[in-house]
């Protein structure tokens, strides 16, 4: 793509340097997103209660599957235990049995929960006592057990401060009657005021995120066959049980199906003691979190360590590269002297010596302080020049380049990208070697320090746009996307590592994507080969993104990333929440016609190409 990083959004005029039609694209200044869906909350109550009500059906059978609602009690709090039960007795799935899973006195336990109101609930209420001795993830495990004994035939882990939000069974219910492994929904916070916060409306299922952080949560609904098939954690994980669980459940491929809805509202969790001198990420349930990680990538057979990560409850997994494959960096440049060697120069100081080789492709530079550095360049160990003076081709021109290299990776790099810091690539390797993964991109941020870049959403501000723009440097952004390691739709051809064999298979770059969008359709058709595409920030770049050609939707190449993909655009990108808007990347609510002006966008492109 050019280095405009231009997504085809905002009004399309006409006009073009070189005779083509293109949607002018002014960048304004770098600003930070704005308000996220938890930075609204009048609004987000007031959808809330829309939503809810939307979800009620009424009262009776929504699948015969009988769901067991493990809970762990080790302080029992018979006020939140009704309002949970409460919640369960409402649901309109029917076919559920509440498992309360003590620790501490059996008795007390026991007299607490057996005084369950309403009496309905009663009635579906299994205890299985443990002694004090029994850690949460023991009692948590005895309690899976005793779901599966009883005919469960899914299972999911619910707090006593927890309350289901109206039709949530249901709502989990039938993705996993439809054949679904794991069902998982969104979740907020509910204050003892009973006010609703810190909303997590999450994206579909993302393994590498699921690494990253415990995003999935609550609730998450395990069926019973594959809870059979992996090995109980219990003590091992500690406070982390439940997010062992989940990693446990998925360590092999599954089908796992995200409900995009508020599905649980969860009571106030623990905090650290005051005093203690822990901080968030020296705390007992940090250390069993990461040890969860830990032990997720011995079970899977990928070497690496896990580091805390820059907010509290996130990691920074550094997998192992056990053989640095050659890698490929290629970048075409024409004029802009003092940027390419910055580029180059900055590349080879932050890589070590033999793991990279470097073809720049001059596109019919003509200023004699460009040939001046590339003489300079070309006599570099590792460097190479060749010329390439086609009318501008970002596609073909980096196809042509990818035949004469000979590294098994290919890493396609703007030529205003410079790497300020050693291990970036070793970061962006340790993805690219893996079968499942096509595609990685690195955290690209400005000369500032706002981000720049942490995946790409499709359908963004009109064909597809970089969520969190702008966002400032110590921010971790909605959910913390910009700055963990996670699955995405897209990353900017700015800085696109890739498997040549990946390459090969879908056939590079397709040209008629000239000059924008290219690296977007690269990272779909390898998606629709079976591929993933992952963005590390553990390989973190400076961006100028100041381009040299303007800055320009070329309006073939838009309407023919409609025509090809048009469906998964109207879709929705499964890596953001189909309730977050699209209109712009500060992942706030979705406005109610966002879908007409999408339209509306959609047609004034198309009647550009015909005037």
């Amino acid at each position: 793509m050019t280095d405009a990083e231009t997504r085809a959004g905002g009004p399309p005029v006409t006009g073009a340097p070189d005779g083509g039609a293109r949607a002018l694209v002014v960048v304004p200044p770098v600003a930070a997103p704005g308000p996220d869906v938890g930075d609204d909350p009048m609004r987000y109550e007031r959808w809330l209660a829309a939503e809810d009500a939307r979800r009620r059906v009424p009262a009776g059978e929504a699948g015969d599957l009988l769901v067991a609602l493990v809970t762990v009690v080790r302080q029992p709090d018979a006020t939140l235990l009704q309002r949970l039960a409460r919640s369960l007795v409402e649901q309109s799935h029917r076919r559920w049995v509440l498992v309360a899973a003590g620790v501490g006195d059996g008795a007390d336990v026991v007299r607490q929960v057996a005084a369950l109101r309403p009496r309905a609930a009663r009635r579906r209420l299994l205890v299985v006592p443990n002694g004090p001795a029994v850690s949460d993830g023991e009692a948590g495990w005895s309690g899976l057990a005793a779901a599966r004994a009883a005919g469960a035939g899914a299972v999911m882990v619910v707090g006593q401060h927890d309350v289901l939000a109206p039709g949530a069974l249901a709502a989990l219910v039938g993705p996993m009657a439809a054949g679904a492994d794991v069902v998982y929904g969104d979740e907020d916070t509910v204050s003892g005021t009973g006010a609703h916060h810190h909303p997590r409306l999450k994206p579909d299922w993302s393994p590498e995120l699921l690494l990253s952080t415990d995003y999935v949560g609550r609730p998450a609904l395990v069926s019973a066959a594959v809870l059979g098939a992996v090995t109980a954690g219990g003590a091992a994980a500690g406070s982390a049980w439940e997010y062992d669980l989940l990693l446990r459940a998925t360590d092999h491929p599954r089908r796992v199906h995200h409900v995009a809805g508020v599905l649980v509202h969860r009571g106030m969790g623990p905090a650290v003691p005051p005093g203690s001198g822990e901080t968030l990420d020296e705390c007992p349930g940090a250390r069993d979190a990461r040890q969860a990680v830990v032990a997720a990538l011995d079970r899977r057979h990928e070497p690496g360590h896990v580091d805390p990560g820059p907010t509290p409850g996130t990691h920074r997994v550094q997998r192992r590269v056990a053989r640095h494959p050659l890698v490929s960096v290629v970048i075409p440049f024409r004029d802009g002297a003092p940027l390419l060697r910055r580029c180059v120069e900055s590349v080879l100081r932050t890589t070590d010596a033999g793991v990279v080789d470097i073809l720049l492709v001059d596109n019919a530079s003509r200023e004699p302080e460009t040939a001046a550095v590339v003489g300079v360049l070309s006599k570099t160990p590792g460097v190479r020049v060749v010329e390439d003076p086609r009318p501008f081709n970002w596609a073909a021109i980096n196809n042509s380049a990818a035949q004469q290299v000979a590294g098994d990776l290919l890493l396609f790099l703007n030529d205003d990208v410079e790497a300020r810091h050693p291990g970036w690539l070793t970061a962006m390797v340790a993805h690219a070697v893996r079968r499942e993964v096509g595609a990685v991109g690195a955290r690209l941020v400005y000369p500032g320090g706002e981000l720049q870049h942490a995946g790409v959403v499709i359908g963004l501000g009109g064909a597809a746009g970089h969520v969190l723009r702008g966002l400032p440097g110590d921010r971790s952004g909605y959910l913390d996307q910009a700055v963990v390691a996670r699955d995405v739709s897209a990353v900017t051809g700015a800085c696109l590592l890739t498997r040549r064999s990946c390459f090969d298979e879908v056939g590079g770059f397709d040209e008629a994507f000239a000059l924008d969008l290219n690296d977007i359709d690269y990272c779909l058709r390898l998606r629709a080969a079976g591929y993933t595409t992952v963005v590390t920030p553990l390989a973190e770049l400076v961006h100028d993104e100041s381009p040299t050609r303007g800055s320009s939707g070329n309006i073939d190449s838009i309407l023919a990333f409609l025509e090809r993909w048009e469906t998964q655009l109207r879709t929705g990108d499964p890596y953001l929440n189909r309730n977050l808007t699209r209109l712009d990347g500060s992942c706030a609510l979705r406005d109610a016609d966002e879908e007409r002006r999408w339209d509306q966008w959609r047609a004034s492109v198309t009647a550009l190409q015909t005037t």
